[in-house]
């Protein structure tokens, strides 16, 4: 990532990684069939563990599983990795629009659980603009708690602020 954020995504190449991690260009090939598997390594662990959180409790609904993922993010995340993650997506901002089958997965996992918040159909646009404003805040978020604020201080706060999206959206299907 660091590569990425110095040189540019295009401009890294598979040999300059392995370079500076002190391997052979194989070696580097045989755990990251592609530059674009390296880039997003990191978010893929992110969503790889959301995943898992949803379907380690399926009874728990979206907020809450959601909660219960932000706990367990808040010490799971190495904040020098993520400073190279942002730095990576600053330098290279079309890599933020990449997805991945982790991503991809992690999306199709949560997207029942918000549509049962909200109460509306699985395809209803506003569901789309929930998941878009909670995947922002997340953003933020995350930005604030690396920023040295506590995450404790953050959450409670953050979380009520979801309910209030979940909520807002819930009563445009009743009314």
């Amino acid at each position: 990532m660091r590569l990425f954020a110095e040189q540019g995504y295009d401009g890294t190449t598979i040999a300059d990684i392995a370079a500076a991690a002190d391997v052979a260009p194989r070696t580097v090939s045989l755990y990251f069939p592609s530059k674009h598997d390296i880039a997003l390594s990191v978010p893929d662990e992110i969503a790889s563990r959301l995943t898992a959180v949803f379907r380690r409790h399926p009874a728990s609904g979206f907020l809450d599983a959601l909660d219960i993922w932000l706990r367990g993010e808040a010490d799971a995340l190495d904040p020098q990795l993520v400073a190279l993650l942002t730095a990576m997506y600053e330098a290279n901002p079309a890599l933020k629009a990449h997805g991945s089958s982790q991503i991809e997965e992690a999306v199709r996992v949560t997207g029942p659980a918000l549509a049962a918040a909200t109460g509306l159909p699985a395809g209803h646009p506003m569901n789309a603009v929930v998941s878009a404003a909670v995947g922002a805040a997340l953003s933020q978020y995350f930005a604030a708690v690396l920023g040295h604020q506590s995450a404790a201080d953050l959450h409670t706060a953050f979380m009520d602020c979801l309910r209030a999206l979940v909520d807002t959206a819930r009563r445009s299907a009743a009314g």
